[in-house]
Formats: C-alpha cells, sequence, structure tokens
C-alpha cells in the first residue's frame, strides 16, 4: 500500500527549516544556490514533488544545479552520493561536515575546485595542497583551476593532490602562472598529443601517445618546421619497415628536414620520385630476368647511374637486355653502368657505339646462355668494393 498527499496538497503543507540555516549559512551563500537547496530540501519532505526538476522550476540550468548542491555539499549541509544521476542526500544542520576549512578569500575559488570534483569533496589536508598551489608556487587561483581540469583530463577525479602540486611545481617553473599562458600551454599539449594519437592511428596502434612521443611530435613541428599533414604524408614511406616506431620516424623527417622538405608537396613529389624509381627498377629487373622484388639498395643504385651520372633510361634497359645472359645480371649489368659513366656513355647511341667498341676488344665469353654481346669484354669476376669506390651509394642521402 502507498499513502502519501498528492502533489497539490503536498505544495500547501509545510517545509521545517534549521534557523542554523537562516544565521550561520544563508548570509554568505548566493541567491540561486539557497533557492535549490531549499527545494531540494521541500523535496526531501514531500515525495509526491521529488519528480519536479528543480533546473526547470528554477529556470536554471543542470550545471547550475550540480554547483549549488557542491557548494552545500562543502559547507556539510548535503552529501553528493552520485555523479550520473546526480543524486544528492541532505544531512541534519546541526552536523555539518568537518571538510574544507575555507578561509574567505578562498570561497569562490573552493566553490569552483568542488564543482570540478563533484561528487567527491576534499578534506582539509587535500585543500592544504591546494592552497599551497597558490601560495607556495605563486599560481592564480585560475590557473589553479586549468591546472585541476588537466590533471583530472590525465587521472580521472580521485585525481591524488600530491600530483595536482607536483605539477604546479612543474608550472611555475616553467613561468605558466597566469591563466592566459595556462591556456596557451595546454592549447600546445593538447595539440601535440592528438597529433601524436593520428600518427598512431595511421598506423592502426591503438593506445595513447606516451610524454615521449608527444615531445618527439612537438619538436618535429615547433622546431623543424613540420605541420600535422605534412607528418602523416611520410608515415606511408615507412611501409617497408616491419613495425614502424617513432624513432623510426623521427629519423626519416630528420632527413627530409636537412633536405628542406618539410611541407606536403615537397614530401609528396619526393615520395613520387621514389616511386618511380622503384617501379623503373622492377623494370630493369625483369629485363635482367630476374624475378625477385629489387630491395632498397638495388633501387638505389640503379637511381644513382640513371640521376647522379645521366644515364638514360633507354641507356641501362639496354645494357641490362645485354648483361641478361651473364652468371650474374646484375652485378654486370653494374660492372657494365660504371664503365659508362667513367667514359661519359649517357644516351642508347652512346650505349651502342660503346658496345660495338667493346665488340672489336679481345671478349670474354663466359655466359651460360649463348652469345654475350655486351657482356663480351667485361670481366665477369663478382664486383669487389674496391671496384666500385667513390661509387657506393649514400643510401641515407635521399631518402
Amino acid at each position: 500500500m502507498i499513502v502519501r498527499f498528492s502533489p497539490e496538497a503536498a505544495r500547501r503543507e509545510m517545509t521545517p527549516i534549521d534557523n542554523l540555516f537562516f544565521t550561520v549559512y544563508m548570509p554568505e551563500a548566493d541567491g540561486m544556490f539557497v533557492k535549490v537547496y531549499l527545494y531540494g530540501l521541500m523535496q526531501c519532505y514531500h515525495n509526491s514533488l521529488a519528480e519536479d526538476s528543480i533546473s526547470e522550476i528554477l529556470g536554471i540550468s543542470d550545471t547550475q544545479v550540480r554547483c549549488a548542491f557542491v557548494y552545500w555539499q562543502a559547507k556539510g549541509l548535503v552529501r553528493i552520493t552520485s555523479d550520473d544521476p546526480l543524486t544528492v542526500e541532505y544531512l541534519l544542520t546541526e552536523q555539518p561536515a568537518l571538510t574544507t576549512g575555507t578561509s574567505i578569500k578562498y570561497r569562490p575559488f573552493v566553490n569552483a575546485l568542488n564543482a570540478l570534483l563533484a561528487p567527491r569533496t576534499l578534506d582539509l589536508r587535500e585543500m592544504k595542497a591546494m592552497y599551497d598551489c597558490i601560495e607556495v608556487y605563486g599560481l592564480e587561483e585560475a590557473t589553479v583551476l586549468e591546472l585541476a581540469a588537466y590533471c583530472i583530463e590525465q587521472k580521472g577525479k580521485r585525481v591524488s593532490t600530491n600530483y595536482i602540486l607536483a605539477a604546479a611545481q612543474t608550472w611555475n617553473e616553467q613561468g605558466i602562472i597566469s591563466p592566459a599562458q595556462a591556456k596557451e600551454y595546454l592549447e600546445a599539449y593538447r595539440a601535440k598529443k592528438h597529433g601524436a594519437a593520428e600518427v598512431l592511428a595511421r598506423w592502426s596502434k591503438r593506445r595513447k601517445p606516451t610524454q615521449d612521443e608527444m615531445d618527439l611530435y612537438d619538436k618535429w613541428v615547433t622546431e623543424w618546421g613540420f605541420d600535422g599533414e605534412a607528418i602523416l604524408a611520410v608515415c606511408p614511406q615507412l611501409v617497408e619497415v616491419g613495425t614502424p616506431t617513432f624513432a623510426i620516424l623521427n629519423d626519416r623527417l630528420e632527413q627530409l628536414k636537412d633536405q628542406n622538405r618539410t611541407t606536403v608537396e615537397e614530401i609528396g613529389e619526393k615520395a613520387n620520385s621514389e616511386l618511380d624509381d622503384r617501379e623503373f627498377c622492377k623494370l630493369v629487373f625483369a629485363r635482367l630476368g630476374k624475378m625477385e622484388t629489387p630491395s632498397r639498395t638495388d633501387v638505389a643504385q640503379i637511381s644513382m647511374f640513371l640521376k647522379e651520372k645521366g644515364i638514360s633510361k633507354e641507356a641501362i634497359l639496354f645494357a641490362a637486355d645485354e648483361s641478361r645472359s651473364a652468371e650474374r645480371p646484375f652485378g654486370m649489368l653494374k660492372k657494365v653502368l660504371i664503365d659508362w659513366a667513367a667514359r661519359n656513355v649517357t644516351t642508347l647511341q652512346d650505349a651502342e657505339k660503346a658496345y660495338e667498341e667493346r665488340r672489336k676488344q679481345p671478349a670474354q665469353r663466359t655466359g651460360r646462355r649463348g652469345k654475350n654481346r655486351v657482356v663480351e669484354g667485361y670481366s665477369q669476376a663478382p664486383i669487389r668494393d674496391e671496384d666500385v669506390e667513390g661509387m657506393i651509394v649514400d643510401l641515407d642521402k635521399d631518402l
């Protein structure tokens, strides 16, 4: 059986209020906070009115209602037992909870801090730590609130006040005292955290970036001049790496920085150039009769003859055709190209002429697949390092 006053009857009943509320608590309270407390007290005494929305009845936001109860919780008149949904228990006025010992000058600060931490309340020791952020480390009250919000973002509402105090010391050492400085710092922090997280997402890694990774990202942006799009444009270039890391990405970006390639356009041009080099090297391998995929070193060596020595693609492919029958086709191709580079043979016509000249010289016919043409006149012994001194490709030069 349920017996209760109807809502209409309940509105005509009386709500008892201890005079301590009027004499001790109400004089220094915000008017809206008083309204929220009194309406909530009425709901406690009359269950048929408990379904009324305080925010709608008083014409204020849910956030303002929450802030009001956080204030009264700090005063010891209520206890917030749940944040979602907001659940409040009224306490006896004669039994205020000894929680903050709030000094008058810090009252607005404490109210704002309690709103951040609700439903959690701080005891006297914890409040002393928060005051130390102001009195010991010189942070402005609004700055401490920014700091507290940042620490809650990192650790949740149960964050230790010792953690906040240590962060306050760090901010003091970095000269972050005013709210404007705090907001500038936090904007930069969140930007590099977001950027580092985007890099991890590009690699399909579902975790938060570490502080070291965020520091690297910050260096790429603030010191080396890359923007977020440029950094992400480099990520696909690490496909040959089994497990890409920030350290590997850092090395690649440093190479690009040294080449003054820091924009998306410049990085894209380089990526396209490397792709062209790879595709051409695959064609060379096909003309040599090699079925395997060219390695990074193979691509770089062919690119060197093409770009640095000026030997045309037609000439290189001609040399590949004529080296196909050698015992070691790729080694023979490089031997031919080294000879041509030394004699400034660059065009297809130059290559054909060089071939004819070689044919007139005593030939070494050691190929296994029939008559060698360009192979004639070249030793088929493996190339030694000293044979190509000065021709070794620096793989880090343009990669």
